[in-house]
């Protein structure tokens, strides 16, 4: 990378407005995911952010959470159901959940506060429904998110197929 291409990434938008002191990590974390858009390659940015999820799962304690229901996936649609309001189809036979997260807005803790982030991180967001929904079948899942609130979508849904990874 050339010093002008060095010293364009370093003047991003996110530098060009002065930052409140409580507002430093959202605009850190901003920067940083403006940075992963315009200098890595698609599947360097999806490793990233996907393996990024590991810091969320743990401080949710999901491990924890994800234990009661390790080999009896129908309980633990029933408990996101239920507990956490989500919308869950499940086609058993092509092993595929759809899942809603039903809320308007992103449950993402990094976007609290109405921060205006890169729809990238919802590349994290897929890693933590993979850990978690690979914790209780016990097999390799891949997630995808199919809608995203920043995406400009109404809610944040997820394809999960089970045996992939």
């Amino acid at each position: 990378m050339s010093n002008q291409q060095d010293s364009e990434l370093t003047q991003s938008g996110s530098e060009q407005t002065s930052v409140r002191e409580g507002d430093f990590p959202s605009a850190w974390i901003e920067g940083l995911l403006e940075l992963a858009d315009k200098t890595l390659d698609p599947g360097a940015k999806v490793k990233l952010l996907k393996g990024c999820a590991g810091a969320h799962y743990r401080s949710a304690k999901m491990a924890e959470i994800a234990a009661p229901f390790a080999g009896d996936l129908g309980r633990f649609l029933a408990h996101l159901a239920e507990s956490w309001q989500w919308k869950i189809s499940y086609d058993a036979s092509a092993g595929v959940i759809l899942a809603d997260e039903n809320k308007d807005s992103c449950v993402c803790p990094l976007a609290r506060g109405g921060a205006r982030l890169s729809p990238l991180l919802c590349r994290c967001s897929e890693g933590f429904a993979e850990r978690m929904f690979g914790a209780v079948t016990g097999k390799p899942v891949r997630a995808t998110v199919v809608r995203s609130i920043l995406r400009g979508d109404p809610s944040c849904a997820y394809r999960i197929e089970l045996g992939k990874g």
